[in-house]
């Protein structure tokens, strides 16, 4: 089977910039590797870091694209008004170069990652038999988007990454045969909940982290949709009944607004019961969550996945999160404690901070069962044979687009 990937505009294939969207095609390309089941031509953005890494792999054809636009920021002023009014249009000059070079190939399937109005013009410009597939990892085409229809309508598939997307892009009008859950994957080997003393202390003094408190730890973008300001409130609570509580936010403020925002919680914590880090190396994240006894990730947004779930689960901890979006379905049963979005967050927030705090064998009970679940759902291994069995399972149908 040959298969082309198309990656975004925004960053590089393989994932030397990071992104959550390239580094899930890095382990389908790692994978495939190891299997050789496929032949992958990838499109990605030129990078010179990428080019030299892309060598290392022998199953795969990378496809440098150039990306530089004289007029990139008119173009991008001009596809915003355009969703603004209501008008399907969408010029990107990576987008046209890559068609160029597709033109000249013949695929099985073209997967589109993330960029649904990539698809029109992919299927305005390509033969009417080209298979195009839509990797969806952000909640875009439901029954809110003007343009949803035309390109559910002009795809042969569209990959959800969670059942909560599925029912989205299904209300929105597509057919149940058209669409289906491809869960994101993690490298499970790298989250393993390994209990190295060493590590531990090293972690611990180079954090400055106090010895003999309990540690909380939010990870992820700092922004008041993450539910970060109703953490810190609920956590000062906590914190007046448990004084061996200490809070570790680790990532980058989303905005100025957000900074002031959650600047301002901070404030009415003791400088001794917090610690707040910059976003780190992704490679160096496992490391960090061995640190915390309970991650808390209450979410106020309908999260398409929840990577950060799925990674706390796998390291084996106690997650304290919320019912919104995907991230029910992800945490299963009785394995993290999930809480509604209501007027009484912050209060039961705060009551399941002291819960965990005071119930070593609940911390230990739920973080068991997050990895077993994890190893279930999520691990690396058997990724690429997923979405080939998602790709053969649709291609018995007709590949005619529905117009």
């Amino acid at each position: 089977m040959n298969i082309a990937i198309i990656g975004t505009e925004k960053k590089p294939l393989p994932a030397v910039r990071g992104g959550a969207v390239e580094t899930l095609v890095d382990l389908l390309v790692k994978e495939n590797e190891q299997k050789s089941d496929i032949h992958l031509d990838l499109y990605s953005i030129e990078d010179a870091q990428a080019e030299r890494q892309s060598h290392a792999f022998k199953n795969t054809t990378f496809h440098f694209v150039s990306a530089y636009d004289p007029f990139r920021r008119m173009r991008g002023f001009a596809n915003r008004l355009c969703v603004k009014l209501h008008v399907r249009f969408c010029s990107h000059v990576f987008l046209n170069r890559t068609i160029h070079l597709l033109k000249k190939k013949h695929y099985d399937w073209i997967i589109v990652e993330n960029r649904p109005l990539f698809i029109p013009k992919l299927r305005r410009n390509l033969s009417h038999r080209t298979r195009l597939a839509l990797h969806l990892h952000n909640d875009t085409l439901s029954c809110d988007c003007f343009y949803a229809r035309t390109v559910i309508a002009r795809c042969d598939l569209v990959l959800s990454v969670s059942s909560y997307i599925e029912k989205r892009v299904k209300a929105a009008g597509a057919h149940a045969d058209k669409v289906h859950v491809l869960y994101n994957r993690i490298d499970t080997r790298l989250f393993h909940p390994a209990n190295d003393p060493r590590l531990q202390l090293r972690i611990r003094q180079q954090c400055g982290l106090p010895k003999k408190r309990q540690v909380v730890l939010y990870y992820g973008r700092l922004n008041q949709g993450k539910g970060v300001p109703n953490l810190i409130h609920a956590f000062f609570h906590a914190w007046h009944k448990n004084p061996a509580l200490y809070l570790v936010l680790l990532g980058d403020y989303s905005s100025k607004k957000d900074q002031i925002l959650i600047q301002h919680a901070l404030g009415r914590l003791p400088g001794s019961s917090y610690l707040l880090l910059h976003a780190i190396p992704h490679e160096e994240l496992p490391a960090y969550l061995l640190q915390a006894d309970m991650i808390a990730l209450p979410s106020l947004w309908n999260e398409a996945f929840g990577l950060t779930i799925a990674e706390s689960m796998a390291a084996g901890k106690a997650v304290i999160t919320t019912n919104v979006g995907a991230i029910p379905e992800l945490i299963g049963s009785d394995s993290g404690i999930v809480l509604p979005t209501d007027q009484f967050m912050e209060r039961r927030l705060t009551g399941a901070l002291l819960h965990c705090a005071a119930s070593p064998k609940l911390r230990m009970r739920l973080g068991a069962n997050a990895r077993r679940t994890a190893l279930a759902r999520f691990r690396a291994e058997g990724y690429l044979d997923e979405l080939i069995e998602k790709l053969n399972h649709a291609g018995k149908g007709s590949h005619m687009p529905r117009v």
